[in-house]
This record gives C-alpha cells, structure tokens and sequence, in this order.
C-alpha cells in the first residue's frame, strides 16, 4: 500500500489555497505580470469634410496618453485609446457612442467636436454614466444643466459671441450682419462688417462668393469658421479674416514648447487650438479617473463620472476649474487674424 507524505501534501493544500487568496490582488494584470489596464474613448471625424480636426485631435490624445503611460499611468494603469470615427454627423455620433458604452474598460469619452454631434451623443453617455470630457465650444443652451459628468473644456457659444461683440466694438464694427441676413445686391449704406457663422468649408465657400461679388467688407467668424479650411477653401481670399477661438495657437501660450516638439515628432504637422485643447480636455478625464481610485481600486464609470467636475489643473490653455453643471469658469477666448503674408491657420493673435 503507497504511502502518503502528508508533511508534503499539506504544504500543497497551503499553496493551494495560497493562490485562490491572493489572485484577486492580480485581477487585470496579464500572466506574464505586465500592468493592468483601463481605457478612454476618442470620437471625432477622421473621415470626410472635418478629417483635418479629428486627426489634429487625435494626436494630441495620444500625445497625452503617451507622457501619462511614460510616467507610471494612473495609479500604475495603462491607458489605452479606443478611437472612434463619427464623420461630424449625429447619427453616426450615436452609433459610435454605443460602441464605446458596449466596451466595459472604457472609463470616459474625450468629445465630440462640433455642437449637433456632441448633443446627440450626448444622452446615450449619461445613460451609461460615462464621463464626457468636450474640448471644442458647443452650444451650452441646448444642454439640460441638470446633466453630471460633462466638462466643457472650452468656452461655450455665449461666451465667444459676448468676446466677438467686445472686439467688434472695439474696433469700431457697431453695425454688423451675418451674412445670411444680407442682401448682396443692396448692402445697406451704415454696414461695417460681415458676420460668417458655421462650419468651416461652408465659410470658406461663403468668402470666396463674396470676394468674387466686390464685397471688402471686413469679415468676422463666429469659432466653427476657424479652422484651417476657410483658408483652404478660399484660397486667398480669407485674407484679413478675424474669428474667436476658444483655443490658443501653442505658440501664443506659455510654456507650450515641449509640447509643440513632442507634437510635432508624434504628428509630423505642427499642432493648432484644438490640439491645445484635446491635451487639455484628455487630461482633466485621466486626473477624473486617478481621482476616482481608492488605492489600488480600479473605478467604476458613476464614480469617474461624479468625480470629473471637481478636477482642477493648469492646462496649456490656462487654469481650468468647472462649476457644478461642468462650465468651465472664466473660459478664456482669443482673437486671431489671417494675414495675406502667411495665409495660414490660425493666422496672428490680435487679442487679447
């Protein structure tokens, strides 16, 4: 009959049991010990007419994530990026906010970029208490003020059309219409300047009908017209263009110089006001979820979410600090100007 070494076979139980113990403190690291990750959605356009913004954005996310991994991650996470494409289209906006909720790692949103895209997707991430970090201005009017877990990162609509009414009084321009509301065939007499609003090609369009009709008028852009597409578009013609942007050009901020180079390597393009803001608006999510983190615990999306309008920090664009509905306070708004020399985006800083 075989004897049992029970010296042995104890010391196997105690290992066993040992193990079953401890493997929760391991939970989400991989067997071969690499370090637990966690992820964060990205949705902007990176196909179609605003493909430009979305990948402007995107490396500046990126750029982000790779400094806070570089430096031990949040809490000794890694953060991987999920990246989303949304065409700058509502349907599409929804479609990919579902996806984003479907993946349970993910931990909060970076986006979307434009007003009508934003607001769609809007009501599918608080439905999911999924935090949503905005990095571009979108039209605070439409948002129920009730709604937790969203930052705007950026200045709403109100407070760029109050700075483009300082300016334009400033310089003179008390009599002003959009254009939509003029007649190019009879311009009134007292008119001293144009107003575009929307999106940027349509601007752009707009700019180069009303060169072409011997309109000289001075040009002001609500901050959907600033973008580099205007310029593109037409071609020439924005020359002397002046728009509000909620954003800096990098070199019009302090302290920005590591991260124009680092931009610079990681894109191969130079980075523009929504880079500076997509930096921003990326961060102030990550500093949510290391925030969230009790220890070692990994947070749960209501808790990052509840948590998201309480972060503050010095962003590239200057103190960041929400109120309770996620309005950032004292939103900074610049004014910029393209100059036939150059005839680039975001142009010259004329104010503040």
């Amino acid at each position: 009959m075989k004897r049992i070494n029970l010296a042995r076979h104890t010391l196997k139980i105690y290992i066993l049991l040992m193990a079953v113990f401890l493997l929760p403190a391991c939970a989400g690291k991989g067997f071969d010990g690499a370090p637990p990750t966690l992820k964060i959605g990205l949705v902007a356009p990176f196909e179609g007419l605003h493909r430009p913004l979305g990948y402007e954005v995107l490396f500046a996310v990126k750029l982000a994530l790779q400094e806070r991994n570089a430096s031990g991650g949040v809490n000794g996470y890694q953060v991987e990026l999920v990246a989303l494409n949304d065409f700058d289209e509502p349907a599409e906006a929804q479609t990919q906010a579902r996806a984003l909720i479907a993946d349970p790692d993910v931990l909060g949103v970076v986006g979307h970029l434009s007003s009508a895209t934003t607001l769609a997707a809007m009501p599918i991430y608080q439905e999911a208490k999924l935090a949503l970090s905005v990095p571009w201005t979108i039209d605070a009017t439409a948002m129920n003020i009730q709604k937790k877990g969203v930052v705007r990162v950026a200045a709403d609509y109100a407070d760029t059309s109050a700075r483009l009414n300082t300016f334009s009084q400033e310089w003179g321009y008390n009599h002003r219409l959009n254009v939509a509301e003029v007649d190019l065939d009879s311009l009134p007499v007292e008119l001293q300047a144009l107003e575009l609003t929307g999106e940027g090609v349509a601007a752009g369009e707009t700019i180069s009908a009303l060169r072409r009709a011997g309109v000289s008028l001075p040009l002001l852009g609500q901050v959907d017209v600033g973008s580099p597409q205007p310029v593109q578009v037409a071609n020439g013609a924005a020359t002397g263009l002046i728009f509000v942007s909620p954003g800096p050009a990098p070199r019009d901020a302090p302290g920005t110089e590591a991260f124009m180079e680092a931009y610079q390597t990681l894109a191969g393009f130079s980075p523009g006001p929504r880079a500076v803001l997509a930096y921003d608006a990326t961060n102030i999510l990550l500093n949510a979820i290391e925030q969230a983190m009790f220890g070692s615990h990994q947070p749960t999306r209501s808790e990052v979410s509840a948590l998201i309008n309480q972060v503050q920090q010095q962003g590239l664009s200057g103190d960041i600090v929400f109120d309770q509905q996620g309005r950032r306070l004292n939103a900074p708004v610049w004014v910029y100007q393209i100059f036939e020399e150059e005839q680039q985006y975001p142009g010259e800083l004329i104010a503040p």
